[in-house]
């Protein structure tokens, strides 16, 4: 009974720490200026207030989300390594890239942090988690989103949006000027997802191409989801109120194909991690 005990009270000790954490972040995941997309197309002005784009030497290369004031999660595989971070900058608060607006902000980045189990060959701990130069103001147009907490298990089904500035299909970039897209997909069990993307392949069904670190996002039958571009970006799930960041869009098979949904790294997994680093 005494193991117990200290077992329950170990127990208490984690929750309540985590419960502590998310009142610190008590505005996280809550848009000021809220507004629902209809069927998955232009995001409006204030709707998605942690999406970043990751631009290099001025050029939009990934999505990515704030987390903290001075830090972004995005892809690991957005940043080649023979790439300096300070060649790096994050544009936070924009709805259309190309088009000047006075909400946006440009902040350089200062540190890229990587998960020690990162693997660019095998698509394994495809995150990155970028300390800003400075820390930014939080507006209506710039907020955080929550991180989970770690292990949780969205069920399959659950429905979350996707967003970026990526390409509208393989080969056609979102035109300049455009704004924000979002797109609504359910979230799929990854054994499931492992056994779509089996189906035509080359790979024997014992060897896995979805890893456990990983979750998938989409429809069966496709035509609904992220593309080049929209890489780093979030797939956020509502939870009690709150959005959380689920998933960081990692690969996939083409764009919107049947039987190959979009692949995310599960952020669960490396909240430990996350926290670690944000002092939160």
């Amino acid at each position: 009974m005494r193991g117990t005990s200290h077992l329950q009270i170990l127990l208490l000790l984690v929750l309540g720490e985590w419960g502590a954490r998310m009142q610190k972040c008590a505005a996280c995941g809550q848009p000021r200026m809220s507004s629902r997309i209809v069927g998955g197309r232009d995001a409006r002005d204030g709707e998605w207030p942690w999406q970043t784009s990751i631009q290099h030497r001025g050029a939009h290369v990934c999505g990515g989300s704030l987390v903290a004031p001075q830090w972004v999660l995005t892809a690991a595989h957005c940043f080649p390594r023979r790439v300096l971070p300070s060649e790096y900058s994050v544009l936070l608060g924009a709805l259309r890239l190309g088009v000047t607006s006075s909400h946006e902000l440009w902040v350089p980045v200062l540190r890229v942090l990587l998960p020690p189990d990162y693997s660019e060959d095998e698509a394994r701990g495809d995150l990155a988690l970028l300390q800003l130069r400075h820390p930014v103001p939080l507006n209506a147009r710039i907020q955080p989103v929550c991180l989970p907490a770690p292990g949780a298990h969205p069920p399959p089904g659950s429905p979350c949006w996707v967003t970026g500035w990526g390409s509208l299909s393989p080969g056609v970039p979102l035109p300049e000027g455009r704004p924000l897209q979002g797109v609504r997909v359910p979230l799929l069990d990854s054994h499931a997802c492992d056994r779509l993307y089996h189906l035509g392949a080359n790979v024997p069904q014992g060897e896995r191409i979805v890893l456990p670190g990983n979750l998938c996002a989409g429809y069966r039958r496709g035509h609904k989801d992220a593309c080049q571009g929209d890489s780093g970006g979030p797939l956020t799930c509502m939870e009690s109120g709150r959005w959380v960041l689920v998933g960081v869009v990692s690969w996939g098979k083409g764009c919107a194909l049947p039987n190959r949904p979009g692949v995310y790294t599960n952020v669960a997994k490396y909240s430990p991690w996350i926290q670690a680093h944000l002092s939160l």
